[in-house]
């Protein structure tokens, strides 16, 4: 093998596990809530344990689904071929619909993060910046999975740069127990171990979603496995360490909330973390975004090569993917 040939795999392979990282992780941001309705240290368990039960076992059958059948569109062609063409036809199509809902919310919550530094930014000109974003990653999508796995793995280390330097500044100011109190008191267990349960299994989810552009990927029969194999723990490790650390620093789980990430980050480690916090959180929904739409889109080509959807819809490109040039 010449050594462009194994540049060309090893791009495949990084591509791979950062689109596949955009998809199901992105950054730590969301996991606030389960901090004040589950309590501290049900929620670390749930973010240790979780992946056992759920991100894992799902992995395992993606990743051996997509080493016997690479093809594109994925888990909807396995259901099809699984369990016939009504449940083939309704996993593609629903998931389909709810990539519209995704990734609206993505570019919202975007402009929202910027609102914070730009008050201004209201009314049409804040869905203006939500379809601007929307617009500039159609075209980076529509330019090829080359191009959506560099800008996906350029983000994944911007946002993971301040992710570890808020652990590490943490880390150093070790006060608390972070596992303690458990559970909040007096509170139903409904609410401990419901609300938080769907919590993490929504924070876990999308390891099979990355399988809809199999075929695109160089060598999947190598390159999907391993991947999985990257992002799992490095998932697990991009949402436990930094709430970890955070709590055992400030030791106000009460506090908790929507995006408290940043301001975790600016008690911790001054404003300029807290800044780098945010960028972090707003980078984060564009790569979630960049690889949502990478996934979603190869949902109506093969439903429409297939025959449910019409022709419009099906790619009449050459798959340019990950596979690089043969020579």
């Amino acid at each position: 093998m010449s050594q462009a040939k194994a540049e060309i795999k090893k791009a495949g392979l990084l591509y791979c596990v950062f689109v596949m990282f955009a998809y199901t992780t992105g950054g730590p941001f969301g996991l606030e809530e389960m901090v004040t309705t589950s309590g501290p240290g049900m929620t670390l368990l749930f973010l240790l344990f979780l992946p056992l039960f759920w991100s894992i076992p799902v992995s395992l059958v993606a990743a051996e689904l997509t080493t016997a059948i690479p093809v594109e569109g994925g888990f909807y062609r396995w259901v099809r071929s699984g369990y016939g063409d009504f449940w083939g036809f309704l996993a593609g199509w629903w998931n389909w619909n709810s990539s519209w809902l995704l990734s609206a919310s993505y570019a919202v919550l975007f402009a929202d993060y910027l609102a914070n530094y730009f008050p201004s930014l209201v009314g049409w000109k804040h869905y203006l910046v939500s379809l601007a974003l929307i617009a500039l990653l159609a075209y980076i999508n529509v330019r090829g999975i080359q191009m959506v796995g560099l800008v996906a793995t350029l983000l994944g280390f911007s946002v993971l740069i301040p992710v570890a330097i808020l652990c590490v500044i943490a880390a150093t100011k070790w006060h608390y127990n972070p596992f303690h109190p458990l559970i909040p008191p007096h509170v139903p267990p409904f609410q401990v171990f419901g609300v938080g349960l769907a919590l993490g299994l929504w924070l876990y989810s999308g390891f099979e979603q990355c399988s809809s552009v199999a075929e695109e990927v160089a060598d999947p029969q190598r390159s999907y496995p391993l991947a999985l194999a990257i992002v799992i723990p490095l998932s697990i490790a991009t949402y436990f360490l930094p709430a970890v650390f955070s709590l055992a620093a400030l030791g106000n789980w009460q506090e908790w909330k929507t995006a408290y990430l940043s301001t975790a980050a600016e008690l911790i480690g001054g404003q300029w973390l807290g800044f780098l916090m945010t960028v972090a959180a707003m980078l984060c929904n564009i790569s979630l975004l960049n690889a949502t739409m990478l996934t979603s889109t190869r949902m109506p080509s093969s439903m429409s090569e297939d025959g449910y959807l019409p022709a419009v819809f099906a790619s009449k490109h050459p798959k340019l993917a990950l596979r690089g040039s043969p020579s």
